[in-house]
């Protein structure tokens, strides 16, 4: 007996220490992966990429003659062979890196805090596209950075008689007043300075995770491609509309440390291929200690976007501004902003039209923040209006107050955000059946766009369905609910068994075989237990993003019987694509000044769009089906929709509102990173260069006029 029980003591002596080894190699390896993410692996801590003094030799030459270098390298490649568009687009020309790479003095030219680019016409009577560039930098606590000078070959900080030098200068070449010279010490300043005088069209971008200010980093040139097409667009309005001719495109790179991991290093260290997943792997560790920094330099982000603002609101002048984020750098703007309109909506008078909350416009781009940042907005105006008739509500109450917001109100703050599928919310067990009726009724015709459009979203997921992703699946991850990756690890096993996701189609599965049913277990398994997975954070409004929290669906009616939500807080518009006027695929950067894309103005359409609804009131309205206007004008470069058309919710906002909450599809924005087709590009700059509204009397016009 004693044998017995000493055998089994050290049995499971040998149990616990086999187990306390492998606890001990797995906290080795966990402190192994942060070791190599937050040492090895991790960018400079604080450190400016942009900083060069405006006023040096570098810098102050390429802004009176303009740089061709980004549109001249790559474009014989562009020659050759024309990228595809879709996952594998790729634009040979705008690429900082290949410019260094055949001469190093780029290096530091390209280090300038303010620049000027030109994008050359290469065909007979074509215009040259110019455009400034600008940089503001903030450090992990949201300080700015100072700008740098140059001794030799080394950066050197600017001190007091570098500034005092500079300002006499000034004072001398302008004939100034010391009272009117300001000095120029960090890279806002600089862009004061420039946006002080003449006529202005300014893009403000802050770039998201896994992005810098680095020479060679994407999202700078994308910023590029978008300065670049405002400047043809504007050069395209110009005969017709001389107050655009002098108007300089500014374009504002908003830089912070949203690349933790040096992901550049990885790829030059093991090739592209071993140090892309290499680099997949490292980063998406660092979801969850970003955007509390994103959310930390939001105030000062605000601050210097507001004092953008102030200097374009000089008396007489009329400037544009529009601000946009992507990913975290739309977090960012929903933390600095939220606060804000929420006041502005509090102190909204009914009838009058709400200014615009920062610049003209504010565009969050699949922004990674959590929808109560946006409902809490939707909340203050859901508090003041009457939202559906009822026992104790007329009618009536409910028609005064579609106009909270006037007829001309334009959109003042816009999300848009790839979406996975039609329609929001999934398909019920019972929905297919209905959408199958080959009968003539009330809903006939509406069954047969829910058909086509499911069609279309079968033929996505048949081919790889384009979404954001990382703010779909990863981003409630990271905030603990796991059931978006739970559907996401569903529709991956669909994949390999050839059918269709669940709730997302009404095309039958077919039989699932052996081999393919065995191979998917372990997905399907693990997808089981993520939506499963206790004490998990199931509070939508704090896991999903801003544009994946979709109003639920009533419990009555069928996806063509709009009928109210009991929730009406989330998303509220709908964006899709035109193939039309060369804007529906990708432009490259050198190509710009010759391509043929036509972004011509598009004046009055959200009006007419109202008018058009048999309802009178506007709901549901649509930006393709026009009321009669003037002649000449034309609808939006891409679709936009009010509403969740044809998925059984009325709309959660009325027509006038001007917080767009959009859910994009049919290739109108995909991916995390999809939005640089010229159609949305396009459609984006229509919303603050154009009077897209009448004023309430005009409108008021057009309603006799189309009254029988």
């Amino acid at each position: 007996m004693r044998r017995v029980a000493s055998g089994l003591v050290r049995g499971i002596m040998h149990s616990l220490r086999a187990t306390a080894r492998i606890a001990a190699a797995l906290v080795l390896a966990a402190f192994g992966i942060l070791f190599l993410n937050y040492v090895v692996l991790s960018t400079d801590k604080a450190r400016a990429y942009r900083d060069l003094d405006p006023g040096l030799s570098e810098c102050r030459d390429g802004l009176a003659q303009g740089w061709t270098i980004l549109a001249d390298t790559g474009r014989e490649t562009l020659r050759k062979a024309i990228p595809p568009d879709g996952d594998g687009w790729f634009d040979a020309s705008n690429d900082e890196s290949a410019v260094i790479a055949a001469d190093t003095r780029w290096a530091t030219r390209l280090r300038c805090a303010l620049q000027r680019h030109v994008v050359p016409a290469r065909e007979q009577g074509g215009r040259d596209l110019a455009y400034h560039l600008g940089f503001i930098e903030f450090q992990e606590d949201g300080e700015p950075y100072a700008l740098v000078s140059r001794e030799g070959a080394s950066d050197a900080a600017i001190d007091s008689a570098m500034l005092r030098h500079a300002m006499e200068n000034e004072m001398q070449a302008k004939g100034m007043p010391a009272t009117m010279v300001k000095p120029v010490i960090t890279q806002l300043d600089a862009l004061k300075k420039h946006l002080s005088t003449g006529s202005h069209y300014v893009i403000a971008f802050i770039h998201g995770w896994r992005h810098d200010a680095r020479i060679g980093d994407g999202n700078v040139a994308d910023l590029r491609l978008y300065a670049a097409h405002a400047a043809r667009f504007l050069a395209q309005r110009c005969p017709s509309d001389p107050s655009v001719c002098d108007m300089d495109v500014t374009a504002i790179y908003i830089g912070w440390r949203g690349a933790r991991v040096d992901e550049r290093g990885l790829r030059t260290w093991f090739g592209d291929t071993l140090g892309g997943v290499f680099g997949d792997l490292s980063a998406g560790a660092t979801l969850f200690d970003r955007k509390p920094v994103s959310e930390a330099i939001a105030p000062a982000a605000i601050s210097a976007l507001r004092t953008i603002e102030s200097t374009l609101s000089a008396p007489g002048t009329h400037n544009k501004l529009i601000v946009a984020g992507h990913s975290l750098g739309g977090n960012m703007l929903a933390t600095g902003l939220k606060d804000d309109v929420v006041k502005a909506v509090r102190r909204h008078r009914f009838g009058e039209t709400l200014l615009p909350v920062l610049g003209n416009l504010v565009v969050l781009i699949n922004p990674a923040s959590e929808a109560s940042k946006w409902t809490a907005i939707q909340r203050e105006v859901w508090t003041k209006l009457a939202d559906y008739a009822d026992a104790h509500t007329p009618a009536s109450e409910v028609v005064r107050d579609d106009d909270y917001f006037p007829t001309d109100q334009r959109p003042v703050l816009m999300s848009v955000t790839a979406a996975l599928a039609f329609p929001a919310g999934g398909l019920r067990p019972g929905d297919c059946a209905w959408i199958g009726l080959d009968v003539e009724d009330a809903f006939a015709a509406a069954r047969r766009k829910i058909r086509s459009r499911l069609s279309a979203t079968d033929s996505m997921f048949d081919s790889g369905v384009d979404y954001d992703w990382a703010t779909h699946d990863l981003f409630p991850t990271f905030k603990s609910d796991f059931r978006p990756a739970a559907a996401f690890l569903d529709r991956v096993a669909a994949r390999f068994e050839g059918r269709q996701p669940r709730g997302e189609s009404c095309t039958a599965p077919p039989p699932v075989g052996l081999a393919a049913g065995l191979l998917t277990l372990p997905l399907r398994t693990l997808s089981l237990l993520a939506a499963t997975f206790p004490f998990q954070n199931t509070a939508r409004e704090d896991t999903h993003t801003i544009g994946n929290f979709d109003p639920p669906r009533p419990a009555a009616g069928v996806l063509a019987d709009a009928q109210p939500s009991a929730a009406p807080f989330g998303t509220t518009h709908e964006l899709m694509g035109l193939d039309a006027r060369g804007l529906e695929r990708h432009h490259s950067y050198a190509t710009l000044a010759d391509a043929a894309i036509d972004c011509p103005r598009s004046d009055h359409w959200l009006t007419r769009a109202r008018l058009a609804r048999a309802d009178q009131r506007g709901n549901f309205w649509d930006s393709s089906d026009l009321a009669r206007g003037r002649s000449g004008e034309i609808a939006p470069a891409a679709r936009f929709l009010h509403g969740l058309q044809l998925t059984g919710i009325a709309p959660i906002t009325r027509p006038n509102d001007p917080f767009w909450n959009v859910r994009a599809f049919d290739n109108a924005l995909s991916r995390h990173d999809g939005y640089r087709l010229s159609s949305f590009i396009c459609a984006l700059n229509q919303l603050v260069m154009d009077d897209i509204t009448d004023s309430p009397s005009l409108m008021s016009d057009h309603r006799n006029n189309l009254a029988p």
